[in-house]
């Protein structure tokens, strides 16, 4: 069902009830790697997914060795976002209701003191109830133990060129919090007009990002101006360029806006807005009447054609100059 640099996915079906899980087996040591650090690295994401309880995030159930290869079992939620952002089905209660729950997911690990460090449309997941999980911990880092009272700063590249934030390439060190954050504001661009804002936030290498950093521009106007109102203000608070002056998550749930965002739960549909899902759920989800089962994909090639120019699509072709830069 998916592949990446850290390995890829399918699914399996448990004789005794049927229940479907996902499977990642994790990419072959790679040459010049030795062992240790190969296992270390492997072993890493389960330790960190493990110890993760939250139906905001997906449950890493087991990690099972066989020969030279690893495999990590986990709770299996079927529809990606990315795709069902791109059928251009989604509402803005929809979406309001999907970014909420991905904060909601960034809160709970930072409370476990863990960044993501690679949040993006295609590392979020929605269940048969609508709700959205956060996959894929490979680039996770612990930013604080149970404890300390500080938080760790990270270093290094991680994540994919377009949700990347700006400090990434400009300091040595960084709060994964805040680039989670900024992250997490790409997103809502995204799923709100279906393409990126930029390529790559670096001003010398992309003249759509140099016009939102230039202050005599109006590229950043230009850009909030293709967003609800409501979601303005905060949007452009989490999007500021200097880490310093960019807001805290606290500072995004704590807006009049996002607090009265309603959210889909396990137990509970949200009242003001269906869901749109890639695969049709049981008769008793379905009968909750707030799930829409869009049809069928047409094949591939149609849909890339027929993609706007500048689309979340482009990362399908997986050029260099737009790869995941994780280290896996």
């Amino acid at each position: 069902v998916g592949k990446g640099s850290g390995g890829s996915v399918r699914i399996i079906r448990r004789n005794t009830d049927g229940k479907t899980f996902a499977v990642k087996e994790f990419r072959k040591r790679a040459p010049g790697e030795n062992e240790k650090e190969y296992v270390k690295k492997v072993t890493a994401e389960f330790c960190i997914g493990s110890t993760l309880h939250n139906f905001n995030v997906i449950e890493a159930l087991d990690i099972i060795q066989e020969g030279q290869s690893f495999y990590e079992i986990m709770e299996y939620a079927p529809n990606d976002l990315f795709n069902i952002v791109m059928s251009g089905k989604m509402t803005p209660d929809e979406i309001s209701c999907c970014w909420r729950q991905l904060l909601n997911g960034v809160k709970y690990l930072q409370s476990m003191g863990i960044a993501h460090r690679d949040l993006k449309l295609d590392n979020m997941v929605l269940d048969e109830r609508g709700v959205v999980k956060i996959i894929d911990f490979g680039c996770a880092t612990v930013i604080k133990y149970p404890f300390e009272d500080h938080v760790h700063l990270s270093k290094g590249i991680c994540g994919s060129d377009p949700y990347i934030a700006p400090e990434q390439y400009t300091q040595k060190e960084y709060d994964a919090r805040k680039t989670d954050l900024w992250s997490c504001g790409i997103i809502y661009i995204c799923m709100t007009i279906r393409r990126f804002p930029w390529r790559l936030p670096r001003p010398e290498k992309d003249q759509s990002y140099s016009n939102f950093v230039q202050p005599n521009n109006n590229g950043a106007e230009k850009l909030f101006k293709l967003l609800p109102r409501y979601a303005r203000p905060i949007i452009s608070r989490i999007l500021l360029p200097d880490p310093e002056k960019r807001c805290l998550l606290e500072d995004v749930l704590d807006d009049a806006w996002v607090k009265s965002i309603e959210t889909c739960s396990p137990e509970q549909p949200a009242r003001n807005h269906p869901h749109h899902l890639l695969f049709e759920p049981s008769k008793q989800i379905m009968e909750r009447g707030n799930i829409i089962v869009l049809p069928a994909p047409k094949k591939e090639e149609d849909s890339a054609n027929n993609a706007p120019a500048a689309t979340a699509v482009e990362k399908k072709k997986k050029t260099p100059e737009h790869h995941n830069r994780s280290k896996k």
